[in-house]
């Protein structure tokens, strides 16, 4: 718990989970049906940290900070790919000792692994939640934010650290975050800097994002049988809204799509929305 900020959002539900090669951090609180919440490249638990207040009352909720990202440590550069991962999430909640997750939301390329997990659990989830969900290739400006550092380099911590000590200087994570059309306040920003000023968040980042296979999961769309609902920020600058739509009616013709104003991380402003979303999928499922 030491590598832990002192003043991590909801660390008081933090802890350290050693299985399978990985040491994680999760956040777990609350009781109940068991929601699972997956962030996307680049973030960790402090993307949910206005959420998780909202759902503890009403479910037991689960929130890892994903291999390669932020404090979960271990992660080599094959543990990066989406089946990994979801086969690691498994192993996670057995070591946990709680129930299968009855809904799984994932935002931007949490949401493709949130159906490989689906896909792949022994008890699939009821309800898929994608938050502008990353089933197209990652925008320009990301890939010109780590392009030059993916591929076999970054088996090597020289760039990733080089990066990580420029960050600050240079405003960096600053321009990114603009760059979704969602214009955080500080009080969420400081987060994501004191995150990408660690070389092993840089690095698993970027790993992740050069290993995700999204072509596998909607070629595998229909394996899923569950509900998934599909929220789509109209501002989103990094995931289009039209060319996403369109890649959604093709592989997910069952799949709800709900349309929100607000850019690609749009969600950290719309906690309640979100945990709306959530709590309706919870009634539907358990009457509550």
């Amino acid at each position: 718990m030491k590598r832990i900020p002192l003043d991590w959002p909801n660390r008081q539900h933090s802890s350290t989970v050693s299985v399978g090669g990985l040491d994680w951090h999760v956040q777990l609180t609350g009781k109940g049906p068991v929601v699972l919440l997956l962030h996307g490249t680049g973030s960790s638990t402090h993307s949910w940290s206005d959420l998780i207040p909202l759902l503890e009352a009403h479910a037991q909720v689960l929130v890892p900070d994903l291999p390669g990202h932020a404090f979960t440590l271990g992660a080599k550069l094959e543990d990066l790919t989406l089946d990994e991962i979801a086969n690691s999430l498994q192993l996670l909640i057995e070591q946990l000792g709680i129930e299968a997750p009855s809904i799984v939301v994932g935002h931007s390329a949490g949401a493709p692994l949130a159906l490989r997990f689906a896909v792949g659990s022994p008890k699939p989830p009821k309800l898929v939640i994608a938050l502008n969900p990353s089933f197209i290739p990652p925008p320009a400006v990301y890939t010109s934010f780590f392009g030059p550092l993916l591929g076999p380099i970054t088996r090597s911590s020289t760039l990733s650290s080089l990066l990580a000590s420029l960050s600050p200087s240079l405003g960096m994570v600053d321009k990114l975050l603009d760059s979704t059309n969602t214009i955080l306040p500080e009080t969420r920003r400081v987060y994501y800097r004191k995150l990408f000023e660690r070389s092993e968040h840089v690095r698993g980042s970027m790993n992740f994002m050069a290993a995700a296979d999204i072509h596998k999961v909607l070629v595998e769309a229909n394996l899923y049988r569950g509900k998934l609902i599909c929220v789509l920020g109209n501002q989103d600058a990094w995931i289009p809204v039209k060319p996403l739509e369109k890649i959604i009616l093709d592989y997910f013709p069952a799949a709800e799509i709900v349309k929100w104003e607000g850019g690609h991380i749009m969600h950290e402003l719309e906690p309640n929305k979100v945990a709306q979303l959530i709590l309706e999928g919870l009634k539907t499922e358990f009457g509550d």
